[in-house]
């Protein structure tokens, strides 16, 4: 029986969200009282134990054991993509550029500080030849003129040229990952545009929408609860795709309080889902969100790229999921602290 690569997509990317961690995993994971034990458990009971084999669980360090497990999730995501690939669709470019640029983020964060040397450590190696850029070349880069030098001529010079250093030499960090994001989702939209199967266009526009929508929710709540940003400024940070209207948008910016912006997010057709949840931390309630929301099109959608982006959002939050256990065992944080911030299926 000859399987096609669109079967092949939906088939294996099932069968990796098979091998995610189950609540077990979770409740043996809360459990460990330090990030040696959650190495160790990873190593002995997960899928992460290839990545993690050859490490001395008692000398890791942080950052490495961080890099070890997005090694393990763009593995994944690059054995799905070689079948989309074949296809000939441009999905799989969307997931390259969103670890493109946030290489290009974290570098320009440390050229901001004045520790662009540092960036050799974090360099993911394992990436350099899934890209265009020259990571070891950008982590030889002076100052911002030599990175903009070495990104050649393309979109990513285009986009982030004209975010030079200020007087004091500080770069508008957000505004370049706003710029960047932006661009990358303006290709995808343009990808979706071309796709001549009416339901798949509007499937994948949908979803793609859905997880704007998660994300403009998030930052309005992030900006106007952390930082006290006017509504003009949020609105400025909003990533100007999604399926919620500017005008409620605009509401939700100028809300004097977060319950208010759920109370008009609530108006929306997406909103509505986050209204019947019970979470704690008003945040997690839009990424647990868009999880269940990928959770359903990966189990019924027969589209190859519905089901390749929707596993690439489940993935990435399981990695950020372990990375906040990681992150709270180390700083001594109660299990049950630690639980309220995971998004997960219990």
């Amino acid at each position: 029986m000859i399987i096609n690569a669109s079967s092949a997509v939906i088939t294996k990317a099932r069968a990796k969200y098979g091998k995610r961690l189950t609540q077990k995993d979770y409740k043996a994971l809360l459990k460990c009282n330090s990030v040696s034990a959650v190495v160790s458990y990873l190593k002995s009971h997960t899928k992460y134990a290839d990545v993690l084999s050859k490490i001395n669980e008692s000398e890791v360090h942080r950052g490495q054991l961080e890099t070890l497990l997005k090694q393990k999730v763009f593995y994944d995501f690059d054995s799905l993509c070689r079948y989309e690939m074949s296809e000939g669709s441009p999905f799989s470019e969307f997931i390259i550029r969103r670890y493109e640029i946030e290489q290009l983020v974290h570098f320009l964060m440390l050229l901001s500080c004045n520790k662009q040397e540092q960036y050799i450590f974090a360099l993911p190696s394992y990436f350099n030849n899934h890209t265009d850029i020259d990571l070891y070349k950008l982590s030889s880069c002076k100052d911002f003129e030599s990175f903009i030098d070495t990104l050649g001529k393309g979109e990513y010079q285009d986009v982030l040229k004209d975010f030079k250093p200020d007087n004091n030499g500080i770069i508008d960090i957000a505004g370049a990952e706003d710029a960047l994001n932006v661009y990358s989702y303006k290709e995808l939209y343009t990808a979706i545009s071309k796709r001549k199967n009416k339901k798949q266009r509007e499937k994948l526009k949908q979803l793609c929408d859905h997880v704007n929508d998660f994300c403009n929710l998030s930052r309005i709540l992030r900006l106007k609860k952390y930082y006290s940003m006017d509504a003009s400024t949020i609105k400025s940070h909003l990533l100007p795709y999604g399926s919620i209207k500017d005008r409620t948008l605009d509401q939700m910016c100028e809300a004097q309080d977060i319950e208010q912006v759920f109370d008009i997010m609530a108006t929306t057709r997406v909103g509505k889902r986050i209204k019947q949840m019970s979470i704690e931390k008003e945040e997690q309630m839009s990424l647990m969100s868009r999880y269940h929301m990928c959770k359903r099109m990966l189990y019924y959608s027969t589209d190859p790229a519905v089901v390749l982006l929707s596993y690439m959002y489940i993935s990435e939050a399981e990695l950020k999921n372990i990375v906040t256990i990681i992150e709270g065992v180390r700083y001594n944080c109660s299990p049950e602290q630690i639980e309220s911030l995971l998004i997960c299926e219990y």
